[in-house]
């Protein structure tokens, strides 16, 4: 059962506690309420270590288009699918379709949530003014090699969850390099 889970659980049946009146219940509730979020707070200081296994360097910054995902939970029904449609569409109307798989033909994305996206530099104006007509956004993406990590991807994913909102972890294939690419959203 997942921490959110058990927390929304827990919160509805202290509620009904509370209405009724039973204290023997509400104290029990509050207790597991109060384990269950010190477990959370231990799973968070756990992924925090891991940030002594990993090593970055800051290699550039450059403007990106990017296009935002507007569903929290985007791994639900049909949306990624339907989104990939749309950014194809996008792409195509705005004549950089071309450029943009190439571009990423050149790097292998290992993990990460960001779903569509390309270099400013490679596009025109009128493509990239195309693009934001459709609901691109222009921002700085902040490229950071790893130069050392002890840790597995799962591991590295979570870093980059805790410390970046939008992110690509990426593997260069012509040098072999990972890089993350935080997006500054």
């Amino acid at each position: 059962m997942s921490n959110t889970y058990e927390i929304k659980r827990l919160a509805d049946q202290i509620e009904r506690a509370l209405e009724i009146g039973n204290k023997v219940h509400l104290e029990r509730l509050v207790n597991e309420m109060m384990q269950t979020c010190n477990r959370i707070k231990i799973q968070l200081q756990e992924k925090k270590k891991i940030s002594h296994a990993i090593q970055l360097e800051e290699i550039n910054t450059i403007p990106f288009v990017y296009k935002p995902i507007l569903k929290k939970n985007y791994y639900e029904g049909t949306y990624l699918e339907e989104f990939s449609e749309r950014r194809t569409i996008e792409l195509k109307d705005a004549k950089v379709l071309d450029l943009h798989n190439k571009f990423w033909k050149t790097y292998e994305v290992l993990r990460g949530n960001v779903f569509g996206s390309m270099p400013l530099e490679l596009i025109a104006k009128e493509e990239a003014q195309k693009l934001k007509y459709f609901g691109w956004d222009e921002v700085n993406v902040q490229i950071l090699e790893i130069r050392e990590k002890s840790c597995s991807m799962k591991d590295l994913a979570d870093y980059c969850a805790m410390h970046y909102e939008h992110f690509l972890i990426v593997n260069e294939k012509s040098t072999g390099a990972e890089l993350i690419l935080y997006y500054q959203v």
